[in-house]
C-alpha cells in the first residue's frame, strides 16, 4: 500500500520534469529556425503612411525604391508629421524650394554613380533629381523618368529641339539614339570632358572617321568635329555648318593657291579633289 502511494507521488514530478525539458528544447529549436523579426518601425512605417497617401504608396510598391520598405528612408521620421496632423514636419520634395536639398536626399544612396552631379550644369542650376525623375509615378519608364529621355531634355532645351526638325539631323525621333548617347546629364562640364567631346562622342558611332591617319586634318584633330559639322541639326548636307562646302573650306583656307580660282564653285567644290578630308594615309593634301 505504501509502495503504491509513493508511485502515485513520483508520477506528477516526472511528468513536470519532462514538460520543462520539452519546452526548453522546443524554444531552442524555434529560435534557431526562425529569423529575427524586422524592426516594427520599418513595417509600420508604410502601413501608417498609406492611411493618408494611398495612391502614392501603391505606386511606390511597383518601383525599385520599394526594396527600402520604408517611406522614412527619403522623407524622414513620420512621428512629428502624425502628431501635428500633417504639415511641413516631414521632408516633402514638392514643398522644398532648395534644389540642392532635394538632390542630397537622393545622393545619400546614389553616391557611386552621381557623386559629381553638383558640379554639373544641371546640379549648379535650379534643377534637382525630381525635375526629371519621378519616384511615385505608375509609369514604367527607364530610370524613373517622367517622360521619355529625349522628351525630358526637350522640356528645357527647346532651342535644340527646333534643330532636330531640320532635314539633316541625328535620328532622335526614330529612337535610334538619344541625348544621352552624347551627353551625360550628371557629369560636370570640365575641360577634359569638353576636350573629349571634340572627338570621342562622335567616334563612338563614326568610327571610320577617327583614323589613325598618317596625314590628319588639322581642323578635326585640333578643333574637333564641330568645326565643320552642326551636331544637332541643319538644312545643309552632311550636317555642315555652311551651305556651300567650298565656303566652309575657305573659312580656314582663305589663302588657297591661285589655280583654285579656275573652277566654278556653282558646279563643283573642294571635295571633288580633296575627298579624304577626315584624314589620309596616302595624300598630304587629302587627294583621292
Amino acid at each position: 500500500m505504501l509502495t503504491k502511494t509513493k508511485k502515485k507521488m513520483k508520477l506528477p514530478f516526472v511528468e513536470m520534469i519532462g514538460f520543462i525539458v520539452l519546452v526548453i528544447f522546443a524554444s531552442g529549436f524555434l529560435s534557431s529556425a526562425k529569423p529575427a523579426a524586422k524592426p516594427a518601425t520599418q513595417e509600420s512605417d508604410v502601413e501608417t503612411c498609406i492611411d493618408c497617401h494611398e495612391d502614392l504608396v501603391k505606386a511606390f510598391w511597383s518601383k525599385p525604391h520599394s526594396e527600402l520598405n520604408s517611406c522614412a528612408a527619403c522623407h524622414g521620421d513620420a512621428e512629428p508629421h502624425l502628431e501635428e496632423g500633417g504639415g511641413p514636419t516631414i521632408f516633402a520634395f514638392k514643398s522644398t524650394d532648395i534644389p540642392r536639398e532635394k538632390s542630397k536626399t537622393c545622393l545619400t544612396c546614389h553616391q557611386k554613380t552621381n557623386s559629381r552631379f553638383f558640379a554639373s550644369p544641371h546640379g549648379k542650376g535650379s534643377l534637382d533629381c525630381t525635375t526629371c525623375h519621378v519616384m511615385h509615378s505608375e509609369k514604367t519608364l527607364p530610370s524613373l523618368l517622367e517622360s521619355s529621355p529625349t522628351k525630358s531634355c526637350f522640356t528645357c532645351h527647346e532651342d535644340v529641339f527646333s534643330l532636330f526638325q531640320l532635314n539633316e539631323r541625328h535620328r532622335l525621333q526614330e529612337g535610334i539614339m538619344g541625348c544621352s548617347t552624347c551627353h551625360n546629364p550628371h557629369e560636370p562640364a570640365t575641360r577634359e570632358r569638353l576636350a573629349g567631346f571634340k572627338h570621342e562622342s562622335c567616334l563612338k558611332c563614326h568610327t571610320d572617321k577617327g583614323g589613325p591617319f598618317l596625314y590628319e586634318h588639322g581642323a578635326s584633330r585640333i578643333e574637333g568635329c564641330r568645326t565643320c559639322h552642326e551636331v544637332h541639326g541643319t538644312p545643309n548636307r552632311h550636317m555642315l555648318t555652311h551651305q556651300s562646302t567650298s565656303d566652309l573650306c575657305f573659312s580656314c583656307h582663305a589663302a588657297a593657291p591661285s589655280w583654285h580660282s579656275r573652277f566654278d564653285s556653282r558646279t563643283t567644290n573642294c571635295t571633288v579633289c580633296h575627298s579624304t578630308i577626315h584624314g589620309s594615309n596616302l595624300s598630304k593634301i587629302f587627294l583621292k
